[in-house]
């Protein structure tokens, strides 16, 4: 009785909320449950995982914006559950849910987005834990589109993988923007551990230390770096000091919001070089798709996979002595060993 009633309860409130019809209120409730019994559990690590559940259970009912993308997301989820033994019908009324709550979350979404960065709102400081949920379902979202034209497993075309793989990396650097509305999060926030996790104390993931001390010798030598070398004369020593941290902690759930922060940090420096294609960027970018796939959360694996294969066919086609040693990482998507890329020499 009393879970009929809250279900009950529950419908009465979408109804009010979101306006939708009244065919959709079973499914949109399902679909509720949905995210906070398994869709909360796969953003990376169990501190997001939880701030994650502890955010939508709080605010999801007050904004309107995060309703939808928590919907979307939740149908999202689950058709991809259901995609190998599921019923078509079913699969598409999921897909047709999934589309309807993205499209008109995405509108309310970018709405607040604009009211927020008027001058002078006194309201741009309020609804912070809402709006970082949104952009980390939004991040999901980006990525999980890519999961249907890469479920062939199958590198792309010479061009088409350079969209692919961009287009998605830009989305990570979306939590600068909420920075800029906010400058910094409230330790207050739920997500303020999360900000400052994603860097330590003394700046290892940041950091911009000129020269080579700490590099990986084999990339020092690809890149030709030096001990004069800086980020401002050579675009790859920036980006191979932010990727050296990573090869060196363990890949886990809970690191995701590290290896994340990596391509929004490194994407205005990637994209001119990876649109032209360059093999040095390519090589590095590579790397980092392989610590992405050994993630294996259902909304990237597929993206971190055929990506890393594109770039990776790429690079053979090239026969390129110098980086055909170090593409073995990538090819094997992470498996293989490279201690050997701390060696002096070969």
């Amino acid at each position: 009785m009393g879970h009929n009633l809250a279900v009950v309860s529950a419908t009465n409130d979408l109804v009010k909320f979101l306006g939708i019809p009244v065919s959709q209120q079973n499914s949109d409730i399902r679909a509720l449950r949905h995210f906070q019994d398994l869709t909360c559990d796969t953003f990376g690590g169990d501190v997001v995982n939880n701030i994650m559940r502890l955010v939508v259970s709080k605010d999801v009912w007050e904004v309107p914006y995060l309703m939808h993308m928590v919907l979307a997301l939740s149908s999202g989820h689950q058709r991809r559950l259901l995609d190998v033994h599921g019923q078509q019908k079913q699969l598409r009324a999921l897909e047709f849910a999934e589309a309807g709550h993205w499209h008109r979350g995405l509108q309310l979404y970018q709405a607040d987005l604009a009211r927020k960065v008027q001058p002078l709102q006194e309201t741009s400081k309020s609804g912070f834990d809402a709006m970082v949920a949104a952009m980390l379902i939004t991040i999901v979202f980006t990525f999980a589109l890519e999961d249907g034209s890469a479920h062939n497993d199958r590198p792309a075309s010479d061009n088409e993988f350079i969209t692919r793989i961009l287009n998605p990396m830009a989305s990570t650097g979306g939590f600068k923007a909420i920075q800029l509305i906010y400058d910094a999060p409230s330790n207050g926030s739920p997500w303020a551990q999360i900000f400052h996790a994603a860097d330590d104390d003394v700046g290892s993931f940041t950091s911009d230390e000129p020269g080579v001390e700490g590099l990986p010798p084999a990339f020092v030598r690809l890149c030709e770096l030096d001990d004069s070398s800086t980020s401002c004369d050579n675009p790859y020593h920036k980006i191979l000091r932010h990727l050296t941290p990573l090869l060196e902690m363990k890949v886990e759930p809970e690191n995701m919001n590290k290896i994340f922060a990596f391509g929004g940090r490194m994407h205005k420096i990637f994209r001119p070089l990876v649109i032209q294609k360059d093999v040095r960027a390519l090589l590095l970018l590579s790397w980092w798709l392989s610590l992405l796939r050994q993630v294996d959360e259902w909304w990237v694996k597929a993206w971190a996979r055929t990506s890393c294969r594109s770039v990776v066919a790429h690079l053979s086609s090239l026969q390129d002595p110098k980086v055909q040693a170090l593409l073995v990482y990538p090819a094997t998507f992470g498996t293989a060993d490279f201690s050997w890329i701390w060696r002096e020499e070969n």
